[in-house]
């Protein structure tokens, strides 16, 4: 299953957005970017399709109040969340009894005001989404959201209740910020615990979640040691261990959310026919789906960012991938047709897809020259400082030039701004 198009009406501070996500080839695996300011929507438009993906039973789980989704001011009084579903034949199975075609379909949750309530609907015709996506019966149709707040420990009693649900536990961390991935760690621990028992399937599925792990995907020469009774060690260069309670914000948040990914798919796969090796032997994950991360830069050095989005789309060639972010170096790895622009909060733009030539730009800059094109709309990426500084360097400049003579402090003045006159240009 993949997102088509996303088309959101009169959501929060979306009056009309729509988005065709399917790439010039066809495709819709790969890496795609929502960048925007602050409060530009970024994350409502995750959920929003998290809501859309699950169904309106599961959404009223993990978003128990849907007051004030509906856009204020709106001249209807309600809003609508539509997806155009694309199904993969022998992948996602349908329900109950006849055949379907395996076309494309709209999956549409739409709110309305009842009162001081907003109720959550699903219109009669969704029986192809009732029957695919929304069904507990069906096989395949694998989706999971992530937060930014993707923590290992700690979580609230609510938050708790719903990281235990079959499906609301694939996206609680999008809409519960006090949720953990505490699930996954205890998931790690039992598989370790049955390898000793000679389980063969959960050994299984260590193996192929520890030999993921440790292909290439944290900097600094570090990897992932093992997992025993204690949970998840990694290792650095000097062979110095470190316990996953002790790792930073970084490598566990990201190390929680790429086993939770491969956990998830485990469960709506089953690992046989899961993978694949490349032509280098590299094991590959060959089952597709969505996976949406909000922030997905969060924690992540510069180094990793400008990792992650071409790691995990070698890793994960099948998956659609819908990220959002503040960093110019994630949007390096997107794919054609997969960077989107959100506008800042009561502007007159609209949100839109960027064209070839501003796609082109962003692709194949340096993180300074991407954050003056219309992802980021930076209209300068030096310091205010630094501005207003080679600002008074060229007006004293101009001043010598045109035959005036400096003062003595003047000419203090010039040797200080030299700094910010003078700059190096590295690669």
């Amino acid at each position: 299953m993949y997102v088509h198009q996303i088309e959101l009406k009169n959501i929060r501070g979306f009056e009309n957005l729509k988005f065709n996500l399917e790439r010039p080839d066809g495709s819709y695996a790969g890496w795609t970017v929502f960048t925007g300011d602050n409060g530009s929507g970024k994350s409502t438009l995750l959920k929003a399709v998290a809501v859309a993906l699950t169904g309106k039973d599961t959404a009223r789980a993990l978003q128990s109040s849907f007051h004030r989704w509906i856009r204020e001011g709106a001249a209807e009084p309600e809003g609508r969340i539509e997806l155009t579903i694309a199904p993969e034949k022998g992948v996602d199975d349908f329900s109950g009894g006849g055949k379907t075609a395996y076309k494309n379909f709209p999956a549409t949750i739409v709110l309305k005001h009842a009162g001081k309530e907003t109720t959550v609907e699903v219109i009669d015709s969704q029986k192809t989404a009732r029957r695919g996506l929304w069904s507990a019966d069906a096989h395949g149709w694998f989706s999971c959201g992530y937060g930014p707040f993707r923590r290992v420990f700690g979580t609230s009693p609510e938050a708790t209740r719903l990281m235990v649900g079959a499906t609301t536990e694939r996206f609680v961390t999008l809409f519960q910020e006090a949720a953990s991935l505490s699930e996954v760690d205890q998931w790690l621990r039992s598989l370790n615990h049955k390898k000793l028992e000679k389980k063969e399937a959960e050994s299984d599925q260590l193996d192929l979640l520890l030999e993921i792990l440790c292909d290439d995907l944290m900097p600094n020469h570090i990897t992932v040691d093992r997992v025993d009774s204690d949970g998840l060690w990694l290792k650095d260069r000097h062979g110095l261990q470190l316990a996953w309670s002790d790792m930073s914000d970084g490598y566990r948040a990201a190390l929680a959310l790429l086993a939770d990914i491969l956990r998830h798919l485990i469960t709506a796969y089953g690992i046989d026919g899961l993978t694949e090796r490349d032509a280098e032997g590299k094991l590959r994950i060959v089952k597709g789906g969505v996976v949406m991360i909000d922030e997905i830069d969060a924690h992540l050095h510069p180094e990793w960012q400008q990792k992650i989005g071409f790691w995990l789309k070698s890793h994960f060639p099948k998956i659609q991938f819908l990220v959002t972010t503040h960093s110019p170096i994630i949007c390096q790895a997107a794919d054609e047709n997969g960077l989107f622009v959100l506008p800042e909060p009561g502007g007159d733009d609209q949100p839109r897809a960027l064209m070839q030539d501003e796609y082109k730009k962003v692709i194949s800059s340096r993180p300074d020259t991407i954050l003056l094109t219309a992802a980021f709309g930076l209209k300068n990426t030096r310091s205010p400082r630094a501005v207003e500084g080679r600002a008074q360097y060229a007006r004293l400049m101009s001043k010598q030039r045109s035959g005036a003579k400096l003062s003595k402090d003047e000419l203090i003045e010039v040797g200080q701004l030299q700094l910010f006159a003078v700059t190096s240009e590295e690669p």
